[in-house]
């Protein structure tokens, strides 16, 4: 900018050599970079390092009297973008990012502005009549790319907090995209002039974000939030403009609706991933909740529930009578066969909304909601061990049960109570006690040690 100011007058030394080492000495100092990650620093001095390709033979060709073919120029430009764009993504793989979910909610959400932003920027670069498509389609994809950088960097602030090597790279991004911008309105308009002042402003940007590599960053991940309505407005709003698009195709550039389809095709992605999530949890709570062996709830899961009784709520204790013979005598596959045939006998003589659970062993647990005739519920277990299990490896076997039974009513401790309850009726050789009937003498009763 010096060598502008003193001596303003386009040379091959100023703007050919000079202005393009400044942007080789930046990809230098991003690639030499101490404390970053190298799938962040090295892809974003590439980045640099491309853009630099591209301008040194865009200065040679507005320079020299022999003119180089074009497209090497806008190649290295052109790869600046997703090697750029790599660099920054990398940050956001951090393991310590966290839900996949809100990720993605503020990609949403930023892309959603950003295609609000793209509109506004590909009205400010319209052309004229007689451009090429090749062209226009470079003065579309500048702005449009550079919004999407911004937006990224927004992201990128969500998720881990505004530290010192974010706010550099938000900067420079910023000022390169609004570089690019007026560097599109001024050639458009055809008052744009090679080696003006407006050039440093990518140099600047250029170094600026060289110098965020140098920058320390945060070593906390936030774990950030945003309510699910503005993601849905952010897709709602890209939707609004692709309907726009289809409807009136001349009030739109065909740019905008790049970045709209990207929200769109990442709002599905989110849902499908939020499926995919929820189904996980069920199977996972399903997992933690349940009995393996019986497909039952499990002991936690009934104590869980059995927090949440109300009053008339019954609890009952059911432990089986000659089951420990024969899982001795006959091997655990015939134990386990009939603890699986008797949860499916005993399930189907009860209320889908109460819970029956293994508790472990041979006991199995019952809280009836609602209350109901606790007699009915007892007789009716009672009776379904009234005829034989036939198991597969020895035939036909007989048990019984001893039955605990309890009633809620304000005084707590209703798993010892029906326990206790459980204990009488084994003792005493009946299939049924009821805590009620024993209130008097339950001080001299103890639990079982071992009822199998």
């Amino acid at each position: 900018m010096g060598v502008r100011l003193v001596s303003p007058e386009i040379s091959v030394i100023g703007d050919l050599v000079l202005f393009n080492l400044v942007a080789l000495l930046a990809s230098m100092s991003a690639f030499a970079a101490r404390g970053t990650a190298s799938s962040t620093r090295i892809p974003i001095a590439l980045a640099i390092l491309s853009w630099t390709f591209g301008s040194t033979f865009s200065s040679w060709n507005a320079l020299m009297e022999n003119p180089l073919q074009e497209w090497p120029s806008d190649l290295g430009y052109l790869l600046f973008y997703p090697l750029l764009f790599f660099g920054l993504v990398s940050a956001l793989k951090d393991p310590r990012s966290g839900n996949r979910l809100r990720l993605l909610d503020s990609l949403i959400i930023a892309l959603g502005v950003s295609s609000l932003l793209s509109i506004v920027a590909l009205m400010a670069t319209e052309t004229e009549l007689g451009v090429s498509d090749y062209e226009l389609f470079l003065k579309n994809f500048y702005p449009i790319a550079d919004v999407l950088l911004v937006a990224t960097v927004i992201v990128i602030i969500i998720r881990s907090g505004l530290d010192a090597r974010n706010l550099v790279t938000f900067l420079a991004l910023t000022l390169f995209t609004s570089i690019d911008i007026l560097f599109l309105i001024q050639s458009s308009d055809g008052s744009y002039r090679f080696g003006s002042l407006i050039d440093s402003g990518w140099l600047i940007a250029l170094i600026l974000l060289a110098e965020s590599q140098w920058q320390r960053t945060s070593e906390q991940i936030k774990e950030s939030s945003h309510p699910l309505f503005a993601t849905v407005l952010a897709a709602l709003g890209s939707g609004l403009i692709i309907a726009i698009e289809i409807l009136r195709p001349e009030r739109l550039p065909d740019g905008a609706m790049i970045p709209a389809f990207a929200t769109l095709t990442l709002a599905f992605i989110r849902m499908s991933l939020a499926l995919i999530e929820a189904q996980r949890l069920n199977e996972v709570t399903i997992l933690a909740t349940t009995d393996e062996l019986t497909g039952l709830a499990n002991r936690r899961k009934f104590i869980t529930d059995l927090a949440t009784v109300e009053r008339g709520d019954i609890v009952i204790l059911i432990d089986l009578n000659g089951f420990k013979p024969i899982n001795d005598n006959f091997g655990h596959g015939a134990g386990d066969e009939l603890l699986r045939q008797a949860a499916l006998r005993l399930s189907r003589t009860f209320d889908r909304n109460w819970t029956f659970a293994r508790l472990g062993g041979d006991e199995f647990g019952l809280l009836v909601r609602g209350g109901g005739s606790k007699e009915e519920i007892a007789n009716s277990i009672a009776a379904s061990f009234s005829y034989p299990f036939h198991l597969t490896s020895i035939g036909e076997v007989r048990i019984s049960a001893s039955i605990g039974v309890v009633e809620e009513d304000g005084r707590g401790e209703l798993l010892r109570r029906a326990d206790l309850a459980m204990y009488s009726a084994k003792r005493g050789g009946q299939p049924v006690a009821y805590w009620s009937h024993l209130d008097s003498n339950a001080s001299n009763l103890s639990p079982l040690t071992d009822r199998r």
